[in-house]
């Protein structure tokens, strides 16, 4: 496994990483330290940034209104 992006956004943590397949997978790690993996495969590393990044939207809005009254 390599490692190809790993920044911090609004709190997450993404990690765009290749497996021993040469496939792109991503996780994020969410402002708790809890890790989330996904199932997803990509053949790009940019496909699967962009993926991660807008998994990390949807998390962040989802935290958001959930901590809203």
């Amino acid at each position: 496994m390599k490692i190809e992006t790993l920044v911090g956004l609004k709190g997450y943590t993404l990690i765009v990483f290749r497996g021993f397949d040469y496939l792109y997978r991503f996780c994020i790690i969410d402002v708790s330290g809890i890790l989330y993996n996904f199932d997803s495969i990509f053949l790009t590393a940019e496909e699967a940034n962009q993926k991660g990044r807008d998994a990390v939207e949807l998390a962040f809005d989802f935290d958001l209104k959930k901590h809203q009254f």
